[in-house]
């Protein structure tokens, strides 16, 4: 059998989880990554509100990943799939049998500090430990990268600043019926803690001299202390690939990009809405293209996506949640203090799940509440 070589663009949550599974298979693994450090994303939260050290949410990206990957430290600047290869930004050209496109997004500048790399975590930390205000607001302006993180936000900030008015900005009026019942549970809990959720809320602009952010509906909203989640988009080196979305278009059930059975795309840059995009989806994505390629390579059968994706969030005052989700339903649990242990667990626990050490699991427990077999 001809030895298959999978390339890998990014080596973040879905990245890692590809490359190291596939390589512990004994099979040939390249990865294209820039960065020097991985990011647990979901710790920035914590990093913020100054409940978590910066360190513990970076990793080198050489402890991440398995020593028999071949990393190729450079920026992926253009894909051709009709000639299955990759160009990078030193003008490297790589060759492919599999590739698989997981390179996060990007997001949009906004006139407010932003939150989504370590260094502007550490930044709004400091903007936090020295708030000595009455207003703040949290928001964001449409698609990004977890609904839920604006509400944990919110929560944390009531619950470290009690006499603070929180308010929280949710663009969205009706959410869809898939995210209903999460909707429901995170907005009374924002009642029960005394955060106004002003929902339909499309932010128009910022005056960050004035302190004020003015919405679609004529609502002008001082604030002292605002945290605003801008737009995401896929990087412009794909642009190619992407379609009216901004977003590169998958199969939902193969995650193959389309008109393609070689490449595949997961994580945040696929044109897949529901469930929303989470790392905990972008995890269950990677799995199951590891199975769709060894099943490619060894000649096994076709598998396919269910949309599985599920995670635990903060509920404040000591509370969490958790959700799991599916492409056809959803469920929601708490609020409960287990939620909440499990949440700060898995700040370590994601470490492990990049090498595929708690995949039993996950898998037990997507099928206990997916009720499949």
């Amino acid at each position: 059998m001809k030895q298959s070589r999978t390339v890998v663009i990014g080596a973040g949550n879905a990245g890692s989880v590809v490359a190291n599974s596939l390589s512990k298979r004994g099979l040939s693994v390249t990865v294209i990554e820039p960065s020097e450090y991985h990011l647990y994303q979901p710790g920035l939260v914590d990093v913020i509100v100054g409940d978590e050290r910066p360190e513990s949410v970076i990793k080198p990206i050489n402890e991440v990943l398995d020593p028999h990957i071949e990393l190729v430290k450079d920026r992926a600047i253009k894909v051709l799939p009709e000639e299955r290869k990759v160009i990078t930004s030193t003008g490297k050209e790589i060759n492919y049998d599999y590739l698989v496109i997981s390179p996060g997004v990007q997001n949009v500048k906004g006139k407010l500090p932003a939150f989504h790399t370590l260094d502007e975590a550490i930044n709004l930390k400091k903007m936090v430990e020295s708030f000595e205000g009455k207003n703040i607001i949290v928001g964001y302006y449409g698609i990004i990268k977890c609904p839920a993180a604006p509400f944990e936000l919110a929560f944390l900030l009531k619950q470290k600043f009690p006499k603070a008015k929180v308010t929280l900005l949710n663009p969205v009026s009706q959410p869809p019926e898939l995210q209903k019942p999460m909707a429901e549970k995170l907005g009374k809990r924002s009642s029960e803690l005394n955060v106004e959720v002003i929902r339909g809320a499309k932010i128009r602009d910022v005056d960050t001299q004035y302190k004020v952010i003015e919405i679609e509906d004529g609502q002008r909203l001082k604030y002292d202390l605002a945290l605003i989640d801008t737009p995401i988009k896929v990087g412009n080196e794909f642009s190619n690939l992407v379609d009216n979305s901004g977003f590169i278009p998958v199969d939902k059930q193969s995650l193959q990009l389309r008109g393609y059975d070689d490449v595949y795309v997961i994580g945040d840059a696929t044109n897949i809405m529901l469930p929303p995009k989470t790392g905990a989806i972008a995890h269950y994505e990677a799995l199951h293209v590891v199975k769709s390629i060894v099943n490619k390579i060894y000649g096994y059968g076709k598998v396919q996506f269910d949309g599985s994706a599920m995670c635990a969030i903060y509920g404040g005052e000591g509370d969490g949640f958790f959700v799991y989700m599916n492409y056809s339903k959803s469920k929601a649990f708490g609020p409960s203090p287990v939620f909440r242990s499990a949440k700060k667990a898995f700040q370590s626990l994601y470490w492990l799940s990049l090498k595929g050490v708690i995949d039993p699991f996950l898998e037990f427990s997507k099928r206990f509440l997916s009720g499949g077999p």
